[in-house]
Order: structure tokens, then sequence, then C-alpha cells
């Protein structure tokens, strides 16, 4: 299995192109349009099975697809019911089990599992590997779903503006980003750096830190990995390299309330991402320092007093804690 990463588009374009050589079965895709969606999921499904033959020169659209259908939990009387009456997880099932039936070695998929809650996702995720384990064939899909690429055994490539940004395994990706995507899913920021003589240097930043590299690396800061207050004199700073940012946009991810920060001056600080309150109620600092939820008792001591102290425009200084800045080549 290869899984792909990026922008829709990008992925599409790729998965696209896969489909395209010869034995490999097109990705399956329902209809669109306000009227497109009321035909029949047995003339979807031969429509699909006839498209497959084209290109992999098996006989398809003559098999009987009931095997497929029960394969991913469906019964056969699906055929009779019309695609807009299915939801969004018995479409997936379908998409599966049509592109199965194809009976193609390699299969091509489109985010296969995007539209499946979480919670009956990772079984059918976990169904679907099984059988391609089983029978020995191979799979392009896209998606950006970390764990629905810990199954792409073979790895990830990470697609940026139709570009090949970087190629591996699931850890290669998320934990060495080389692109901006990979970087968001597994919460940092990532920037181009320089070592040299020691230290590791972002741009023009004052932000350095002590490395064994030479040369020109990418470098990692978790969305955690800096302190945040109102007060360039706050107490709770250690060090000196402390700079003036201005929030440029405020974001919901998950549990978590987050800033977009700009520095001031960029000879002194970095663009970075970063939480300010998990509403799961995590915290990082001692709970006589903050309240419920708030990463930055700086910024404020409650929730209340965060989104009332910090907006678009709000100026913001910040301490980087340069012991998580992880630097790896670039080559």
């Amino acid at each position: 299995m290869l899984g792909l990463m990026g922008s829709p588009d990008s992925t599409t374009s790729v998965v696209l192109s896969a489909a395209a050589l010869p034995n490999v079965a097109p990705p399956p895709r329902f209809p669109t349009g306000r009227r497109s969606g009321r035909s029949r999921v047995r003339s979807w499904m031969k429509s699909y099975l006839r498209e497959a033959d084209a290109g992999s020169g098996e006989a398809a659209s003559a098999a009987d697809p009931s095997a497929a259908l029960t394969a991913f939990g469906l019964r056969s009387d699906v055929l009779r019911r019309r695609i807009d009456d299915l939801d969004a997880t018995d479409r997936a099932r379908l998409a599966l089990a049509a592109a199965w039936a194809s009976g193609a070695k390699w299969l091509t998929l489109i985010d296969p599992f995007g539209s499946v809650p979480g919670h009956l996702r990772t079984g059918l995720r976990g169904r679907f590997a099984e059988l391609v384990a089983q029978e020995g064939r191979g799979v392009v899909f896209s998606s950006n779903s970390l764990t629905d690429h810990a199954i792409a055994e073979a790895g990830v490539a990470d697609i940026e503006k139709d570009q090949l940004v970087a190629f591996g395994s699931l850890e290669q990706i998320v934990t060495e980003p080389r692109g901006s995507l990979p970087a968001e899913l597994s919460g940092v920021n990532v920037y181009s750096g320089l070592a040299r003589k020691g230290w590791l240097s972002i741009g023009h930043s004052a932000v350095r830190a002590r490395t064994e590299l030479d040369g020109k690396v990418f470098v990692t800061l978790g969305w955690r990995a800096a302190l945040l207050s109102l007060d360039e004199h706050d107490p709770a700073f250690t060090s000196a390299t402390v700079f003036e940012t201005i929030v440029t946009g405020l974001r919901d991810r998950g549990s978590c309330l987050q800033a977009k920060l700009s520095p001031v001056d960029t000879e002194m600080g970095l663009a970075l991402d970063v939480d300010l309150a998990d509403l799961a109620g995590v915290t990082d600092r001692p709970t006589d320092q903050a309240g419920f939820g708030v990463l930055h008792p700086g910024l404020g001591a409650t929730i209340t007093e965060l989104r009332a102290n910090v907006k678009v425009g709000t100026h913001v200084f910040v301490e980087v804690d340069t012991s998580a800045l992880h630097a790896y080549p670039v080559e």
C-alpha cells in the first residue's frame, strides 16, 4: 500500500495517473449533481466495473459482486437501493467493495475512509488492510488522516503543489516533516535552518541552539514548546531570548485554542503557531499558577481572561524552549 498526503487536487491527480496504468482499477467515484444520486447502486456498480475492465483487461463487469459486498459488511440487496439512500459509511463500504470486485491486481482510491465516523473507521480500514494482505493486491490511496496512513506499508508520499516533497515511512514523514501538511498533522512548526560551528540558527532570528549537525537543516518546534505572556518582564521567562510578536490569527483545533504569531522584528523572533489553551483540561503549568485548560498564565488566569486579553492584533511576548528544537538534514 502506498499512501498519498497533500492537497486534494495534487493527490487526486497522482491517484488518477496511477489509475491510467495497465492492470490498475480506477478509483470508484459516485455521480454528482442534483439527480445523479437517484440512480440505483446496481447500475452504478455495473458502470464502474465496465470502466475497470477497460483498464485491467479482467472480466470484472461479468463478475458477481456479492462476495465483495459481503466482505465489506454489505448485504446484496443494497444493489436495489439508490445511492442517495446510503449513508456515508455504506457509501464508503460500497466504493471499497466495487474496487475489490474489479479483480484488478492494483486498486486506486481517493480518500476512501474520509466520510466514515471514527468509531467505524478503524474497523473498516483494518478489514480492508487484512483483505489486501491476504490476496497480495496493491493499493494507491490518498488521505490526510495520519491514522489512515498507518496501513501504508509501502510508505507515505507527501505531495504539495504537485511536487513530491517527501517519501518514507509514516514515522519518518511526521517526525521529520519536510512539508507544511505533515508538520500541521504532527503538531509542529517547521523552519529552514543552518547548522554551523556547533550552533543551530533559524533564518536571521536570535533563536539558537547547540547542535552536532553541519549544513542546511530543517527544524521543528512543537506548538507547546514556547511560553507566552503579555508582559515582557514576566518572571516566568528564564532566558534572555524573549521576542515580541503580533497575533495574526486565532483558530480552534480539536480541544485547543491556537494562535498564529508573527514577530515584530524578524532579526529577533520567529513566526509560529502555538496552543493557547486546551479545553480538555490539560495544562503544563502548576495548578496554583493556571486555571482549567490554561497553558500560559501570563495571558490570563482563566479561559475567560485569555479570550478577553488575546485577540487578532494583540502584542504577545514569547520565549522559545530551545531544547525542544529538533533539527535534521535537508538531504
